[in-house]
């Protein structure tokens, strides 16, 4: 029966539900007469009933030493909705402050081939924030030289700052929006991780090339207190090293 549903949505359980749209038509009944019609052992009855009584669904007088049992209104429904509505509204605020509270889930995506490393460019071309990179920057700037020199262009236009942590003996290029320190090849790999924002990538510079994207806010700082550890211990670059490597239009 539909009711049956509708009520079990409301909060009743099958057997209570049956049992309360039995009573409302009998009217005042015995357990034993509400048993019978509803299709329910009787000696599950009582409970059924009391539990009924606790939600306000029904009532009891005792005639002669036995329990006649009356539904309340069908509004009662209505009436207790509405205070579970009233309820709700009360602590809602507190749920919402909660749930901002909440740890976000981490997205992870992964990108593939030469078309899947310029997407990773492209955004952060398009979150327009400083992006910090270490690691890999020789492969970077060889294996993906067009790439590189296109984002590093466009960068500089759109005055995103940059910093790179790279191996002494690298050879990469930078660009007038970026600085960058040198550090031992014991201390970062070939392998690229670049941060900006709330997002982490991970370069793989073998075919067919990946990139890894991390979205999560705690990564992101954790790699960027690390990166920031090796900064503050790198080798600050001579004129005439910045001026070998910069970018040449």
């Amino acid at each position: 029966m539909a009711e049956i549903e509708l009520l079990q949505k409301l909060g009743l359980e099958q057997q209570e539900a049956k049992a309360y749209l039995t009573l409302l038509g009998l009217g005042e009944s015995t357990a034993a007469k509400i048993a019978e019609r509803a299709g329910i052992g009787r000696v599950h009855m009582y409970q059924i009933m009391s539990r009924l009584i606790d939600k306000g669904l029904a009532s009891y007088i005792v005639k002669n030493n036995v329990k006649y049992f009356s539904a309340a209104g069908p509004e009662t429904l209505l009436k207790d909705l509405q205070q579970k509505e009233h309820d709700l509204q009360k602590i809602l605020p507190e749920l919402i402050v909660r749930q901002s509270k909440a740890a976000p889930e981490t997205k992870v995506e992964v990108y593939r081939g030469r078309e899947g490393i310029n997407t990773i460019l492209k955004m952060i071309l398009k979150d327009a924030k400083p992006y910090f990179l270490f690691g890999g920057a020789q492969e970077a700037c060889s294996i993906f030289q067009l790439e590189n020199r296109l984002f590093v262009k466009r960068a500089e236009k759109l005055k995103i700052k940059g910093k790179i942590l790279a191996r002494k003996k690298d050879s990469f290029f930078i660009g007038k929006n970026e600085d960058y320190r040198l550090i031992t090849k014991q201390l970062i790999s070939s392998t690229t991780q670049m941060l900006w924002g709330d997002k982490t990538a991970i370069f793989v510079w073998s075919e067919p090339y990946y990139a890894i994207l991390i979205d999560n806010e705690q990564v992101a700082k954790s790699n960027l207190s690390t990166f920031g550890y090796l900064w503050n211990i790198g080798e600050m670059p001579s004129k005439s090293d910045k001026k070998n490597r910069a970018l040449k239009l």
